[in-house]
């Protein structure tokens, strides 16, 4: 198949997968009210793919699996860790600061699999490595979204697995048989588990021998039986546009994903026991993720510094000088996120078979930055703009005849912005 359009992605998701939100049972998640928004996000880096000045950036159209999505091309220099780099700007500005993390997530989990794989065949004699292999290109070849069930709900955080009262608050293995495993238990905080084709279930932290059962990984299709996923309440269709300008249209769903005696074939196992790489898979998988996380937070970054611009040119007080103070804290802010991003490629590492590494210093600094500072950044935000961010009233309020031309004439700002463009502005905020 190579390169999915939008519209195959969205039909690709009507495969009667076993999805619960709002209390109910979902049967199609891309017409659902809710997750139908989750959805579309989903579909905008297939969107983007389709663009013509985007599309050498989207889309590798040479080589023996052309085409296919850049995302599933190993990074094997640092430019293509720089180029992966600007993959995931562009995703995230093309909807609007959030990022579509579909491609993204799955093919970080691909990288470090197929690094512990070929150490685990070399120490162990298995074949991981080529199970790993099939499924990239699987991956490349139907153009696949993906999601990453790592964290495990983990019951009494005192224990180890083996430890928990109820032995299936980690994910594990419950059988193994001749054709494959059968696995039981939950993971929390499945980004988009729901929207996505596959599923790819990694150990969240390392093992002992009495945990080997635990000590699992492999790939699934969201509609297997037995998988179910119960997802938190986001924005939903019927709120307005005027009133959450970037949610309405670009929102990742979480949920808590419960494999109940789920059956798992021996082609889609790439860990089963083997507790010594239980750690070392981890690790390595957030390592790949945590250059995607900085590689993401950047065009967040330019969202907040264009919105603190404008309401402060609505406000009046652009020119101020506590308020340029306040826009170039902004800017140090998002630069030195990119600057992390950029020395941790430079500065990269090659790992067997081929693969560069992020600098692990860099990664590091890069994301415990941008999440110490995260807060900060907003508070100034809300400082440049002031209460009406979350004072002002709604589109309906706005809207209705009878107070319209009195909201007109006293929620007006500096005569260069509309009271309209002003309200959905401070909104613009609000989202952010």
């Amino acid at each position: 198949m190579g390169i999915r359009s939008p519209e195959e992605y969205m039909a690709g998701l009507r495969d009667g997968r076993t999805v619960y939100q709002g209390g109910e049972h979902v049967d199609d998640v891309t017409s659902h009210p809710v997750l139908g928004i989750c959805a579309e996000h989903g579909s905008s880096v297939f969107r983007l793919a389709q663009l013509e000045n985007l599309r050498d950036l989207f889309v590798v159209s040479q080589g023996e699996a052309a085409p296919y999505s850049r995302y599933f091309a190993f990074p094997e220099s640092r430019e293509e860790l720089l180029r992966r780099a600007e993959l995931i700007e562009k995703t995230t500005e093309g909807a609007r600061s959030v990022l579509n993390i579909i491609k993204a997530i799955g093919s970080d989990a691909m990288f470090a699999l197929t690094v512990i794989a070929h150490h685990l065949d070399r120490a162990n004699g298995t074949d991981y490595a080529s199970r790993v292999a099939a499924f990239r290109d699987r991956c490349r070849e139907g153009d696949l979204s993906l999601a990453v069930a790592q964290t495990d709900v983990k019951g009494d955080r005192s224990k180890r697995p083996h430890q928990q009262d109820d032995p299936d608050l980690y994910v594990r293995i419950l059988d193994r048989r001749e054709d494959g495993i059968v696995v039981r238990g939950a993971k929390a905080h499945t980004t988009m588990g729901p929207v996505v084709d596959e599923i790819i279930v990694l150990p969240t932290r390392a093992m002992t021998e009495e945990d080997a059962d635990y000590a699992v990984a492999f790939s699934i299709p969201v509609a297997t039986e037995g998988l179910k996923l119960v997802c938190r309440s986001t924005t939903h269709r019927d709120q307005s546009a005027f009133d959450y300008p970037i949610s309405r249209y670009h929102i990742e769903t979480e949920s808590v994903t419960i494999f109940d005696d789920v059956f798992v074939p021996w082609d889609r196992v790439y860990l089963a026991g083997e507790w010594k790489f239980g750690g070392a898979l981890a690790g390595l998988f957030a390592r790949f993720h945590r250059f995607t996380a900085i590689s993401y937070k950047a065009p967040t970054g330019d969202m907040l510094i264009g919105a603190a611009q404008l309401i402060a040119e609505a406000n009046g007080v652009g020119n101020s000088a506590h308020i340029r103070d306040k826009i170039t804290r902004l800017i140090t802010y998002t630069e030195i996120i990119r600057a992390c991003t950029k020395s941790a490629a430079l500065d990269c590492e090659s790992m067997e078979p081929g693969i560069m590494a992020p600098n692990s210093v860099y990664l590091n600094v890069g994301k415990h930055y941008f999440a110490s500072h995260f807060h900060e950044a907003c508070r100034i935000l809300q400082d440049i703009a002031g209460g009406l961010i979350i004072t002002q009233p709604s589109e309906v309020d706005y809207q209705n005849p009878e107070v319209h031309g009195l909201l007109e004439k006293y929620l007006r700002g500096a005569p260069s912005i509309s009271t309209e463009n002003r309200l959905k502005l401070f909104n613009l905020i609000k989202d952010l």
